[in-house]
């Protein structure tokens, strides 16, 4: 299994891409999914890593990013 590209404590720049079965958000670092509860669909965001999985993490958001207006 290949190592996770991200770590729980560090930020990353995502655009949500999908929704999650639970309404979450869902961006990409790579290919490895990122969770964020409160994201919507379309949406380029900041988020800091909570949790890290095998095949996905859980983002927070930390800062809404400029681009889609």
């Amino acid at each position: 299994m290949p190592d996770q590209p991200v770590m729980a404590g560090e930020t990353y720049v995502v655009a949500i891409e999908e929704l999650g079965s639970e309404g979450d958000g869902v961006g990409y670092v790579g290919e490895f999914a990122v969770l964020v509860d409160d994201a919507s669909l379309g949406e380029t965001i900041r988020v800091e890593i909570t949790d890290v999985r095998s095949n996905f993490a859980r983002g927070e958001v930390v800062d809404a990013e400029f681009g889609f207006t």
